[in-house]
Parts: structure tokens; C-alpha cells; sequence
């Protein structure tokens, strides 16, 4: 199928998706649950199809969020928690029964801790099969040691752009921007007369002294040109004395 992605571009999507704080969800469980065994997040989150589609046990928290199940997660959880039998004996039907509520009280924890991480403590989980139209996804793996893989924590990308977008700062209006005359109407600028100009070779600089006189192109009662800024502008004026000061005359 042709997925359209999302407005942000894709290392945006990557660098939302380091943002999405598990590690500390999965950490504070497995403090909470297993004395003598830790169970953490495996590698990195890896984008891809939903991993629920190939598991006969996962639950759905709202839309986008999918937890699955490793087949024997239940036993291995129950394992964790109480260890098996000394005698290396099968449980009794009660005892079974024992383990399948101790591991589905985790999991039910779990899941709970999961939805609070996310911002979705108001939703509810839903156990059944996962439709896979919706992809990419981004799955966590939770792995017990080095062993194989116990959950998978799944979001649709969709929920993780929507999640960034929530955490932006909100957008503050400020005053309406004035038109450039009026916003540029307070700043300086420096105006000059352009008196005139002499052409010299470089030996005639070099050859420079007090009181040598430069002639200038241009007549004395002729208007000048205008710089502004040091550069030249179509404005001509006059260059007067008054007092003890020059002072231009625009005409």
C-alpha cells in the first residue's frame, strides 16, 4: 500500500520517536514486579509493519497503540515472579490458575503504567487482533535478559507526529508587524556629499605631501552628489558654510 507521510520530514519523525520515554515505563514495572530478574527495552524502536498482526495475544489502547504478547509471556512472567517448582514438578490446576492471575495482574499493570506514559490514562485497552493497513509502525521491544523477546510496545507513526506536534510550544500572537516605512522610519543613516574626485597613478600617491593640492572634477558652484549610507543616490545638493560648520542644501 502507498503511505503518505506525515508533515514532518523524516529525521523529525526519527528524533520524535527517541522522544518517546519507555525505557523508564518498562524499568519501573520490572522493579515493581521482579525481585531477581530485570526486564528493559531491547536495541532501538525499528519502523515497520505491526507486529500484533502475527501474534494471537495483544490489546489495542486507542488508536495507535498496540501491545503484543510473546506466546508463553504469561508463564515466563509467572516464572519471573515465583520461580518454578523445586522438584522440577508441573503445577497443579490450582496453582496454574495461581500463576495465570499473578501474570495477567502484571500485565494488566503494565498496560496501565503504558497508557500514563503515553498521556492516555482515560482510554481503555481492547484484547483482539490489530489491523495492519496502518503503517508504518514503531515497535519497542521488552526482553527479559538476553532471552527472546516477551512484549512489543507498537505505535502507528501517525500517533507519533501527532504526539510532537502536541508537545510544541503553543503559538503566542504578538503585535502586528508594522509596514517597513513605519518600522524603518526610526533608523539612522548616514548622509555625505560626494565633492568630487582626482584620478593619480600610484607614484603620484606615493608622492604625497603637506600642502600638495588635488584638483577635483568638479566646479565650485556646482551642485554635488548625495551618498547615503556611502553610496551614491540620484539627490544632488550644495555644500554651504555656516558659521564655523558645512551644511548641505538639497536641490
Amino acid at each position: 500500500m502507498t503511505h503518505v507521510r506525515s508533515w514532518l520530514p523524516p529525521e523529525a519523525v526519527q528524533r520524535a520517536v527517541r522522544e518517546v520515554a519507555l525505557r523508564p515505563c518498562v524499568r519501573e514495572w520490572s522493579a515493581a514486579w521482579f525481585a531477581a530478574r530485570s526486564v528493559d527495552l531491547a536495541g532501538d524502536p525499528a519502523a515497520g509493519a505491526n507486529p500484533a498482526t502475527a501474534r494471537r495475544t495483544c490489546w489495542q489502547l486507542a488508536d495507535g497503540v498496540v501491545l503484543s504478547l510473546a506466546e508463553d509471556a504469561d508463564a515466563r512472567i509467572a516464572a519471573m515472579m515465583y520461580g518454578g517448582p523445586d522438584d522440577g514438578a508441573s503445577p497443579t490446576p490450582a496453582d496454574r490458575a495461581a500463576l495465570d492471575a499473578a501474570a495477567a495482574a502484571c500485565l494488566a499493570d503494565f498496560r496501565s503504567r503504558l497508557a500514563a506514559t503515553l498521556g492516555l490514562g482515560g482510554a481503555a485497552w481492547r484484547p483482539g487482533t490489530v489491523e495492519s493497513g496502518r503503517e508504518p509502525w514503531w515497535t519497542w521491544r521488552v526482553a527479559d535478559g538476553g532471552r527472546a523477546d516477551l512484549l512489543q510496545i507498537a505505535l502507528s507513526e501517525e500517533l507519533i507526529v501527532r504526539r510532537a506536534r502536541a508537545a510544541l510550544p503553543p503559538f503566542v500572537t504578538g503585535k502586528t508587524v508594522a509596514p517597513l516605512a513605519i518600522a524603518l522610519a526610526g533608523q539612522q543613516v548616514t548622509v555625505s556629499a560626494l565633492v568630487g574626485r582626482s584620478r593619480l597613478t600610484t607614484t603620484e600617491l606615493a608622492g604625497l605631501a603637506v600642502g600638495d593640492v588635488l584638483v577635483l572634477d568638479r566646479d565650485l558652484t556646482a551642485a554635488v552628489d548625495v551618498a547615503i549610507g556611502h553610496r551614491p543616490k540620484p539627490l544632488r545638493c550644495t555644500v554651504d558654510r555656516q558659521d564655523d560648520r558645512l551644511q548641505l542644501t538639497i536641490v
